[in-house]
C-alpha cells in the first residue's frame, strides 16, 4: 500500500481522535489508578473515517492497478460493453469481380443511424482499388483509417476499437490530411492504389441491400486515379452488380436514392452508382452500347461529361473481366436471338 495513502488514513484518525475524546466525558480516575491509565482509543467515529478512506481511495486505486496489470481482460470487457450498445445493420457480403479468385469481405456496412462502419469503409475501399491487387489486409487498413478519421472529419461507427483506446487517440496529435483539389474530400490512401471512398458510397450500397437483402454485391470497378472530373477519379463511384438481381431492378431502385448518379448499361454486366453533392441533384443515363462499341445513349443523357471516357476505360482495360462475367451470367437460353430472315 503506498505511503501517501497510509498517511491519509492516519491523518484522518489523528483528526478524529481528539474531538471524540473531548466529546465523551469520563469520570476522573482515582489517584492510585493514574499511573496505570492508558491512552484512549480513537473511537467509532475515527474508525468509520478510516474505513471510508479505504473504501473510497485505496480500493479504487488497487482495482485500477489490477486492470493495468491485465490489459487484455480490461480491453475485452470494454469492447464487449461497447458492442452491446452499438446497433449495427445486418451483415452483408461484398466481393471484387475479376478473373480467378475474388477477394471477399463480410460484415455490417453501417450502424442503425446510417453511419458507415470503419471496417466497411476500409474493406470496400480496398476492393474498389484499380488493377489486379494481391494485398487485401483489412485489419491494417482499419488501423490506418482509425488514426486519420478524426482529423479528416469522418463520422464513422467504430465497432472494433474499445472506448479506452479512443480516449487515448483523442489526446494524441491528429495527423494532417490532404484534400482533393476538386471535391475537397479527404484524400486518404490505404495502399499505393487504394483510396478511401466517399462515406456516402457505403450508405448508397446499404440502400441497395435494404431493398435486396441477402444478395452478394460484386464490384466491377471503383477508384480509378486521374485528373478528370469523373466520379471514379475522385473515389465517389462504383460499377457494381447484385448477384441474382436484374440490372433493371437495381437501376430503378437506385434512381430513388437522393443525390445519386445512376448509369444503366443494358448490354453490360453492371450498374454505375455515384454520390453527388446536394446542390447537384441526381443524374440518370442509359448507354445501349456493348463492349467495343461507341456509346449510344438513350432517353436520359448523362450530365457527367466523363461518362464516355469511363465506358472506354471499361472496354479497353477490363474487357476480359467483363467477358468472363457475361459468360457466367448469360446462358444460351437467355441471350436474345434475332428472328430468322424470311
Amino acid at each position: 500500500m503506498p505511503r501517501a495513502l497510509l498517511r491519509c488514513v492516519f491523518a484522518a484518525i489523528a483528526l478524529c481522535a481528539p474531538s471524540l475524546a473531548a466529546a465523551q466525558p469520563r469520570p476522573a480516575p482515582a489517584a492510585a489508578d493514574v499511573r496505570a491509565a492508558r491512552p484512549v482509543g480513537p473511537g467509532r467515529l475515527a474508525l468509520a473515517a478510516a474505513q471510508s478512506a479505504v473504501d473510497e481511495v485505496i480500493l479504487p486505486r488497487i482495482e485500477v492497478r489490477a486492470r493495468r496489470g491485465a490489459p487484455a481482460v480490461a480491453d475485452a470487457s470494454v469492447r464487449g460493453a461497447r458492442n452491446a450498445r452499438l446497433c449495427l445493420r445486418p451483415v452483408v457480403t461484398v466481393r471484387r469481380l475479376r478473373n480467378g479468385e475474388m477477394p471477399t469481405w463480410t460484415g455490417p456496412l453501417t450502424d442503425c443511424t446510417g453511419r458507415p462502419t470503419i471496417a466497411a469503409l476500409a474493406a470496400v475501399s480496398l476492393l474498389a482499388q484499380p488493377g489486379r491487387f494481391t494485398d487485401f489486409d483489412v485489419d491494417a487498413a482499419v488501423a490506418m483509417l482509425r488514426r486519420v478519421a478524426p482529423a479528416a472529419g469522418l463520422s464513422l461507427a467504430d465497432e472494433t476499437a474499445p472506448r479506452a483506446r479512443a480516449r487515448l487517440r483523442a489526446r494524441s496529435s491528429a495527423p494532417a490530411v490532404e484534400r482533393d483539389r476538386l471535391t475537397h474530400d479527404p484524400l486518404i490512401m490505404l495502399t499505393r492504389n487504394a483510396r478511401v471512398l466517399h462515406p456516402r458510397v457505403i450508405q448508397l450500397m446499404q440502400g441497395l441491400f435494404d431493398r435486396f437483402p441477402g444478395r452478394v454485391a460484386e464490384i466491377v470497378s471503383g477508384y480509378r486515379p486521374g485528373e478528370g472530373r469523373s466520379r471514379h477519379a475522385h473515389a465517389r463511384a462504383l460499377d457494381l452488380r447484385l448477384r441474382g438481381v436484374r440490372h433493371e431492378d437495381v437501376r430503378d431502385y437506385a434512381r430513388t436514392l437522393p443525390d445519386a448518379g445512376v448509369g444503366y448499361y443494358p448490354n453490360s454486366v453492371f450498374v454505375h452508382l455515384d454520390t453527388r453533392d446536394a446542390q447537384e441533384g441526381g443524374a440518370f443515363w442509359t448507354d445501349f452500347s456493348g463492349p467495343g462499341e461507341a456509346p449510344r445513349y438513350g432517353h436520359w443523357p448523362p450530365t457527367d461529361q466523363d461518362v464516355r471516357s469511363e465506358v472506354e476505360w471499361m472496354v479497353n482495360d477490363r474487357d476480359a473481366d467483363l467477358t468472363t462475367a457475361r459468360e457466367r451470367e448469360w446462358s444460351p437460353e437467355v441471350v436474345h436471338q434475332p428472328p430468322p430472315a424470311p
